[in-house]
């Protein structure tokens, strides 16, 4: 092993046909870690953008981006390459190629799903004048945006996304996420303080103060993991929630205990909090605060902050999969999954990782145009008032099911995945497990209905209504 992963120093053997030398691990690195990523940064917030306006459209039953087609940046590809002609015959031969039947049977299609917008966005935030004000601190100004991206792309490196294919397998991988993402808060204050503005600085505030307030139940809620787990590998996490059979899913952590279940809703809601998204928006609010701490930024650099909240948002979706949904595991047939050609299983565990993570991603701008944005009173309230308790309850029932378990027994070995000790529950075990949360909860609720009627006294006063 060399250090950079399996996935790399398995590629550079198999480049050297036995000890890798320095070529052959550049090739690697290159081929694994450099070009997977660049091709996931330039175009995730343009794709992200028009993903997000068809979403919207729909939930709000407009039509949306659908008359820019791809033809006016074919047609510029035509232009350069057919220089040395005619303007006239460059017309020709573009219609031609344009009735082409297969081609014209694509530009519908672009031209329905408004691609054009995805080029047009591309070139608006490229064509735009990078400014810098004058009063602002030039290094740390400019340093901010990059630090942003930097903080929501360097957990990905301990993310499996297939048996064979991970960045950086480490035993305090989880640890390791939650820290480099803290980047982020760090870019945000960077960028209030060196605009200049007092706006900006306020909005850098009111950013860093959201970020580390839900920042706390998400260490808690994967501290609640490693707890059930016995480990901070991810990877080991994911081999874990390996169960034999036709019904994988039965392995997942968010099926093991109801105190689990809450924990990845608490990671989710404190997840859309971290990537400033509705209803938890109110860092940036551009709609009514005039944006925050990125009011100064133009160009290239306002989409690496666009950039980095979209990776962020797939970042939460990647986490909670592989924390609480099994990974890159299938929730069906894991069991024939796992055990096929590495050329044929690292593709599907890629493709099976990438449906949560967009599923998760979805989810996120379906709420963005369902709730209203919370005030940032409510947005701390809570965070310290709601989510950390229920995370503290939800660690606390987790010890004492673990307590109540008595023991462990040996878990399923997972591919190249050691097996490890699960709690020894059964049947009988599992099924208390759910049922007297559940019961005590049922009972918290009737109790809550009999205080405070159908209706909580906090909504009656928002809404004047009467229970």
């Amino acid at each position: 092993m060399n250090g950079f992963g399996y996935a790399v120093d398995a590629l550079a053997a198999w480049l050297a046909g036995g000890e890798p030398g320095w070529i052959a691990l550049t090739i690697a690195v290159l081929a694994v870690w450099v070009v997977p990523i660049l091709l996931l940064v330039f175009p995730i917030a343009a794709l992200g953008q028009i993903l997000e306006r068809k979403i919207a459209a729909a939930i709000q039953r407009r039509v949306g981006p659908s008359s820019a087609g791809l033809d006016g940046p074919l047609r510029f590809g035509f232009r350069v390459l057919l220089f040395f002609l005619p303007r006239a015959r460059q017309d020709r031969i573009f219609a031609a190629f344009c009735n082409l039947r297969p081609v014209r049977s694509l530009l519908l299609v672009s031209r329905r799903l408004g691609l054009g917008q995805f080029v047009a966005d591309g070139i608006k935030m490229l064509g735009k004048e990078d400014i810098v004000p004058t009063g602002a601190d030039g290094i740390v100004f400019r340093l901010a945006p990059y630090l942003a991206l930097a903080g929501a792309f360097l957990p990905f490196c301990v993310v499996p996304f297939g048996q064979h294919l991970v960045m950086l397998e480490t035993e305090v991988a989880a640890l390791f996420a939650i820290a480099v993402s803290g980047i982020v808060v760090v870019a945000l204050k960077m960028a209030g303080w060196g605009s200049g503005s007092k706006w900006s600085l306020l909005g850098g505030m009111r950013a860093v103060a959201q970020l580390v307030s839900y920042e706390v139940p998400i260490g808690l809620a994967v501290g609640g993991v490693v707890l059930w787990c016995g480990t901070m590998d991810l990877h080991a996490i994911v081999g874990q929630q390996y169960e034999p059979g036709v019904f994988s899913l039965l392995g997942w952590n968010v099926v093991q205990s109801p105190f689990l279940a809450t924990l990845a809703a608490v990671f989710f809601i404190a997840g859309l909090a971290e990537c400033q998204r509705s209803p938890f928006d109110m860092a940036e609010a551009e709609s009514e605060l005039v944006s925050g701490f990125n009011t100064e930024y133009s160009g290239l650099r306002w989409g690496l902050f666009a950039m980095a909240e979209y990776t962020e948002m797939l970042l939460i979706g990647a986490l909670l999969a592989t924390l609480f949904f099994g990974g890159y595991q299938s929730p069906i047939g894991e069991e024939w999954i796992v055990g096929l050609p590495v050329w044929l299983e690292v593709p599907i565990h890629g493709a099976i990782l990438g449906v949560k993570v967009v599923t998760v991603f979805l989810v996120m701008m379906w709420i963005r145009w369902t709730l209203p944005r919370f005030r940032v009173d409510q947005v701390m309230r809570l965070s310290w008032l709601v989510l950390v308790p229920m995370c503290l309850v939800s660690m606390f029932g987790l010890a004492v099911t673990l307590l109540a378990a008595g023991g462990t027994h040996a878990g399923e070995a997972f591919g190249r995945v050691a097996s490890r000790p699960r709690p020894d529950l059964h049947w009988l075990g599992h099924l208390a497990a759910w049922a007297v949360p559940v019961a005590i909860g049922a009972c918290l609720v009737v109790m809550a209905k009999k205080k405070h009627g159908q209706v909580h006294p906090a909504l009656q006063r928002l809404t004047g209504g009467r229970s």
